[in-house]
């Protein structure tokens, strides 16, 4: 390859000594202004440097063509110079490929980050505890499931495994049933909907003890309850009156015992209350909690009643809220299997007992009231 510098006024005058010495296959390879040599080259008129370059020279003359091949040290320059042009090209279809890509990554991006947010705010939605949430996110990581790729069938299939390996079920047969709570959870109606299955349903003779003599209203509502059942109940305000209403009720072949609905913040009034279950032999004690309690508080309860080693839950009024969340947050604070569940206020009917399939499909939202 043939290169040559020009100094000229113009390009026209480049392109005339370029054809005249290189031919026409010749190409310009770069241009620049330069300041033509004096007293720092002021007061003179600029010039053009021109560079061309050619594959080989042909002169001719008389019908006699002679070709002239480039040195050994001109073909090393043009090689290293075209080396030069390709590589800048190159970052050049880099770069151009980066700016039109980068608005296409921006949207997939937000696309993923809003997916993921979504799925999060659908776990909070559904009152699920942020020990739930972290876990979900600790199972993708583990199932190495990148953030695009976290959508509802993930979910699903990870509510699915933690109900299969946390959720307890079971449904004790014991002759004493205790029931503790809060207040307002749905103690008292609970009590009637399973003496009226028992008692109807199972031809089972129930008898009720009630010790929350401190609720207005709450020992007249179970005493309609037994009235209308024909079935004995008992009214305990101290320990000793406890004994003597068991020994009453010795022939019947389930007693329920409704509690004093006591704060989860109170535990001097938690202990009184446990003294008088004490006097309880045999008994399954039920923990009653409702799933209209937000999860913090739920979370709260389920912890703090475990004073009154209770060893069975009972989930309440199903049929006021629609976020289950609770239903699996009890399981990564507590062992404890649960019992029944409450769907409405109709005795018996809406007493169903609980089993994984049934407490699924009210957490994954399958299963409507």
């Amino acid at each position: 390859m043939i290169i040559r510098n020009y100094l000229v006024n113009d390009m026209y005058e480049a392109m005339m000594k370029i054809k005249q010495d290189l031919g026409n296959n010749a190409v310009i390879v770069s241009k620049r202004n330069v300041r033509q040599k004096g007293f720092f080259g002021f007061f003179r008129r600029r010039l053009i440097e021109v560079t061309a370059a050619t594959e080989s020279l042909e002169i001719q003359g008389k019908g006699i063509r002679k070709r002239t091949d480039e040195s050994e040290e001109t073909k090393i320059a043009a090689e290293k110079m075209t080396q030069g042009i390709r590589d800048e090209v190159r970052e050049l279809r880099e770069i151009v490929k980066g700016l039109a890509e980068k608005p296409e990554r921006e949207v997939r991006q937000k696309q993923v980050t809003d997916a993921n947010k979504d799925l999060h705010d659908m776990l909070i939605e559904m009152d699920f505890n942020k020990k739930v949430i972290d876990d979900f996110d600790t199972y993708c990581s583990v199932k190495k499931i990148d953030r695009e790729d976290v959508n509802r069938i993930v979910l699903y299939e990870f509510l699915k495994d933690r109900f299969n390996e946390k959720v307890k079920v079971d449904l004790p047969r014991g002759r004493t049933m205790v029931f503790v709570g809060p207040t307002g959870v749905g103690k008292t109606t609970t009590i009637a909907k399973i003496a009226s299955s028992e008692s109807l349903i199972h031809q089972k003779k129930v008898g009720l003890i009630t010790i929350d003599t401190y609720r207005i209203g709450a020992v007249e509502q179970l005493r309609i309850y037994a009235n209308i059942l024909d079935i004995p109940i008992e009214v305990v305000a101290n320990h000793e009156e406890m004994r003597r209403a068991m020994e009453r009720l010795d022939d019947c072949d389930l007693i329920l015992v409704d509690t004093t609905g006591r704060s989860h913040k109170n535990e001097r009034q938690l202990d009184e209350m446990k003294k008088y279950l004490d006097d309880i032999e045999e008994k399954n004690v039920y923990c009653v909690a409702s799933m209209t309690t937000k999860n913090s508080d739920f979370i709260r309860i389920v912890k703090s009643y475990e004073c009154m080693d209770y060893d069975h839950f009972i989930f309440t009024k199903m049929d006021e809220t629609q976020s289950y969340g609770n239903i699996l947050n009890a399981f990564y604070f507590s062992e404890k299997p649960v019992s029944y569940i409450s769907v409405g206020q109709v005795v018996p009917d809406d007493m169903k007992i609980a089993t994984k399939e049934l407490l699924f499909k009210y957490a994954w939202g399958e299963s409507k009231i």
